[in-house]
């Protein structure tokens, strides 16, 4: 059997803290105090959020790649935070600590689970109207399958699509549930995506590409270019839909594109409203 696990916790440091710039950090070292430091999970199996504060994901925005001024992120002393923990569960289920003190850095915090979801695979299938919205909570790295050749002719590490092509991210989510050997639908990467391509039209968007500083070591920046905003889709054949919402139940518990074990990549997705879509937001 094969289960998903959903961790909502709430998180209050001891003292005044400087956080690193991508504050999933702090949720990884939690989880492992959570789990009695048990690393049972393949990295595939888990995605950790950011911190989140007042319901906006803490983490730090560049003007530019070369712009490390003021890079850390401070929490005051008893503030609320939150965050969400996410995993894949083959077999057998184990259960988290309820509460927990851990320490990052030289920081003490005090963690405890206020909710806490495990549900079979067959139940991952979402409710998904003819037009819906996708908004991007945290920045979204979509890779280009094929790509890496030509940025290595180049010199270049990577390149990832700037705006949310659904046709590429569902092909994805295909090849990341393959990889994983998890059976949650019958559907080949290349042929979802030629169908997507087709049959799911973007109705509205309001994407904001950003630069990403993740971490600084030995004074070497770790930077990440995506984007975040929302896509309004409309679904226009409905010839593979339970495949979609199956993949797109995945990609809500386990982010999508790069790096969504570590907190990029976290969605919401909601009916929209037809009387909305009158006009696109581009710029002329």
């Amino acid at each position: 059997m094969i289960y998903f696990m959903n961790l909502s916790l709430i998180i209050v440091p001891f003292t005044d803290c400087i956080l690193p710039p991508f504050t999933s950090k702090v949720t990884k070292t939690l989880f492992y105090h959570l789990f009695d430091g048990k690393s049972v999970f393949d990295r595939r199996m888990f995605s950790f959020s950011p911190l989140y504060r007042n319901g906006r994901p803490l983490y730090k925005v560049l003007k530019s790649r070369k712009d490390f001024k003021n890079i850390s992120i401070k929490v005051s002393r008893n503030e609320r935070l939150s965050a969400k923990i996410s995993l894949i569960i083959k077999d057998k289920i184990l259960l988290p600590k309820p509460e927990v003190e851990f320490k990052f850095n030289e920081y003490k915090f005090y963690a405890h689970i206020v909710n806490i979801e495990v549900d079979d695979i067959s139940s991952i299938s979402i409710d998904l109207p003819d037009i819906f919205r996708i908004n991007f909570i945290t920045p979204t790295l979509i890779p280009v399958p094929g790509r890496g050749k030509f940025l290595q002719k180049l010199g270049i590490k990577r390149r990832y699509r700037l705006f949310p092509d659904l046709s590429l991210i569902l092909m994805l989510l295909t090849y990341d549930l393959q990889l994983q050997k998890i059976s949650l639908t019958n559907i080949s990467p290349v042929k979802i995506f030629k169908w997507a391509y087709k049959a799911i039209a973007e109705l509205d968007y309001n994407i904001r590409p950003e630069t990403i500083l993740y971490t600084v070591k030995d004074n070497k920046p770790s930077v990440e270019r995506g984007f975040t905003g929302y896509t309004v889709y409309q679904i226009l054949d409905k010839k593979y839909l339970e495949e979609v919402k199956k993949l797109l139940g995945y990609g809500l518990k386990m982010g999508i594109g790069k790096s969504r074990t570590i907190g990029f990549g976290q969605i919401t997705i909601k009916k929209e409203k037809i009387n909305h879509l009158n006009t696109t937001n581009h710029k002329s």
